[in-house]
């Protein structure tokens, strides 16, 4: 076996001198840095979120009192009853009162099918043409709010004779619509 030179020596001096540098710091600084950069990352994120959390304190008392308005207009919105039942029965109370105030008379009322938290109704009643165009503006101005979903409007006796006086009654269906709120 040859002996190794001073050159030699050297070199393999710094290469384990290298190794243990790496050594140490593979196994001991880098898992104790990413630490510190973990836990750094997770303060940001709790400050964040502690920030967050802070603004929504802050605001409850404002999302407090929109909340007591919005459900103080809930009647301007939805027929406020315990049943859809008694939604369509209020309903019918409401639409009957605006066609009496506007003038007319009513023919027959029906439910209509509705979807969940709706109430309809088809109404048939009898109105000159002003009735007809007070009736509109009243359900337009209704509270709660009304949709009207369908209007058909007949003039019984305007195809007459020539010698006979059109009618100025109109037969009428409208099918209104409004949400149910239980009360």
């Amino acid at each position: 076996m040859t002996s190794l030179s001073d050159r030699e020596r050297r070199l393999i001096a710094i290469l384990i001198l290298i190794a243990a540098i790496a050594v140490v710091w593979l196994g001991i600084l880098s898992p104790i840095l990413s630490g510190f950069e973990s836990r750094a990352a997770e303060r940001e994120r709790l400050a964040l979120v502690q920030a967050s959390n802070q603004r929504l304190i802050d605001n409850a008392g404002r999302l407090r009192r929109q909340a007591e308005a919005q459900q103080a207009d809930m009647g301007r919105f939805h027929l406020i009853a315990p049943t859809p039942e008694a939604a369509a029965e209020q309903l019918k109370e409401q639409v009957s009162a605006l066609v009496r105030d506007a003038g007319g008379e009513v023919r027959a009322m029906q439910d209509s099918e509705a979807a969940a938290g709706r109430v309809e109704l088809r109404i048939e009643a009898r109105l000159s043409d002003a009735q007809l165009v007070r009736l509109i503006e009243r359900l337009q101005n209704a509270q709660p709010l009304l949709v009207i979903r369908a209007l058909a409007v007949s003039a019984p006796g305007a195809v007459s004779s020539a010698q006979s006086s059109p009618s100025s009654n109109l037969d009428v269906r409208i099918d209104v619509a409004a949400s149910h709120s239980p009360a």
